[in-house]
């Protein structure tokens, strides 16, 4: 059977909560133990000194010892057949701490002892005891096994002399004072302690058990969330999100995390969804003109001849750019495309692209303009023309007759509307770090809402204009791409609509 998480997570709870009491209790137990013991040994002993004086007071009055087992050994006799001698049932006696009784004034008890001959009052004794002569010899002994006995016998200077210790009548033993084991308070507290240890086993581990699945619960709940979540993702359910639970700890972050992911990915299957339908689209039109045109010369409809050739090659050649754009896109995207560095002028490869662009400005009556600085890049020949190719088609595109395009290079920062470089492309010395080429055009402009969104594919914001002029709407998404595989940037800088667009491409100093 496969255990779960929360499982597992409350046994390693509770086994952490049940060695923390193994722990607690056995230190507990050690200590008292160790107190109760002692405890025991004074509470003997000083029974044993309080009881001794009455032994010889019973020995000196009688001349004897007998009698004396026989008053020790009752029990619990009714009031009425009680013993007038005074013992009933006897107990460990400590000096007595509360107020004085009326019968604790007897003349032949110790002071503050707790022993009255009243047959009214009992007194509890029954811890093992034993009373030997002073030659060894046994005179009365309850409790005791022999073989404590002998070892009395042989080394008894743990015991209350009775009378006079230089000729003492007798040597007693109490409790402990005969076995260290035979101690009625440490078997009192050792009953005690292992009760209570006992039930607060019994409810720490209940309690612990409740808040841990409580807190299991809780831990658990985001995680499985995030499983089924996973698993209808998995399913292609892509708009699947997980709530993000309070607090801001690891959880929380890493629900965020999740739910940022799920959007990452459900933006990629919409723009791999529309970038399939728009290929689709944008790959159906020229098909469909190309079809009506061989259909129309099949039928007559056109005569053959070297028009008809030359659009049926212009409708081929506008199908293989697109496909071409598209094989390019994808392989950038999937950084299939090693670039082959080389130190280029910025300057040169303005100029250059102004240059081969020079006839088509020319037909479409546009000045092409040349504002230019040297500045040095490590970039490929061969990608770097292409998105300057990419960004002067454009602008001649939008710009009308009459209009101008200006092409420029220079440090970064240092485009018209920037003027002096700004901190951003200054490096830690000092130097600037960035070189920037710009493309101004004086067409309809860009509108805010849609600067960034040019850079996506098949983004047209004028459909009729651009197909009449066949772009496939990939140019500037290749140029985005490019750009960020050279390690810069391409933006549409801040300018009023109706007065152009200004492209400015940034990459790193070669220098």
């Amino acid at each position: 059977m496969k255990l779960g998480i929360a499982f597992r997570l409350v046994v390693s709870h509770l086994l952490l909560v049940a060695l923390g009491l193994a722990v607690f209790v056995g230190v507990i137990g050690l200590v008292t133990d160790r107190v109760a013991t002692a405890a025991g040994q004074r509470a003997d002993q000083a029974t044993a000194a309080r009881l001794a004086p009455w032994i010889e007071r019973y020995y000196r009055e009688r001349g004897s010892w007998v009698g004396l087992a026989r008053l020790l050994d009752e029990r619990r006799l009714p009031l009425d057949e009680a013993p007038q001698d005074g013992l009933q049932r006897v107990r460990p006696m400590m000096p007595h701490r509360g107020p004085r009784l009326p019968w604790a004034e007897q003349s032949w008890m110790p002071d503050r002892m707790m022993m009255p001959s009243d047959p009214q009052v009992r007194i509890l004794l029954e811890q093992p005891l034993l009373l030997l002569d002073p030659s060894g010899g046994e005179i009365l002994s309850r409790g005791v096994s022999p073989a404590l006995i002998e070892a009395r016998k042989r080394d008894p200077s743990n015991g209350a002399t009775i009378g006079d210790p230089q000729s003492p009548l007798a040597i007693l033993f109490v409790g402990s004072m005969v076995s260290p084991e035979a101690n009625p308070v440490r078997r009192l507290f050792s009953r005690a302690i292992a009760a209570a240890s006992l039930v607060t086993i019994i409810v720490v581990l209940a309690g612990a058990t409740i808040a841990s699945l409580l807190w299991t619960r809780r831990l658990v709940r985001p995680v499985r969330a995030m499983a089924t979540a996973s698993s209808a993702m998995a399913a292609g359910d892509y708009r699947v999100r997980v709530a993000v639970t309070s607090g801001g700890d690891e959880l929380a972050e890493l629900s965020g995390a999740f739910n940022e992911m799920a959007a990452q990915v459900e933006a990629q299957e919409a723009t791999r969804r529309r970038f399939v339908a728009d290929s689709a689209h944008e790959l159906r039109t020229p098909l469909a003109l190309l079809s009506a045109r061989v259909e129309m010369l099949e039928s007559g409809v056109y005569a053959p001849g070297a028009e008809q050739w030359r659009r049926l090659h212009a409708d081929i050649a506008r199908m293989q750019r697109l496909v071409d754009d598209l094989q390019t896109l994808s392989r950038l995207e999937g950084n299939r495309v090693a670039l082959r560095r080389d130190r280029l002028d910025l300057a040169t490869v303005a100029r250059g692209a102004i240059a081969a662009f020079e006839p088509i400005a020319a037909e479409r009556s546009v000045r092409l303009v040349c504002d230019c600085r040297e500045v040095t890049v490590l970039a490929d020949p061969e990608r770097l023309h292409q998105i300057v190719a990419n960004l002067m088609s454009n602008a001649i595109r939008y710009t009308p007759a009459g209009g101008r395009v200006v092409v420029g290079s220079g440090f970064g920062g240092a485009t018209p509307s920037a003027g002096m470089p700004g901190p951003e492309f200054v490096g830690s010395g000092g130097q600037l770090c960035t070189a920037v080429l710009w493309v101004e055009d004086e067409g309809p402009g860009i509108p805010p809402g849609d600067r960034e969104r040019v850079f996506q594919r098949f983004v047209r914001l004028d459909e009729g204009r651009d197909r009449t002029h066949g772009g496939s709407g990939l140019g500037l998404a290749i140029s985005a791409e490019l750009a960020r595989l050279h390690g810069g940037t391409i933006r549409v800088e801040d300018r009023a609509v109706g007065t152009g667009a200004r492209f400015v491409l940034t990459l790193p100093r070669g220098e």
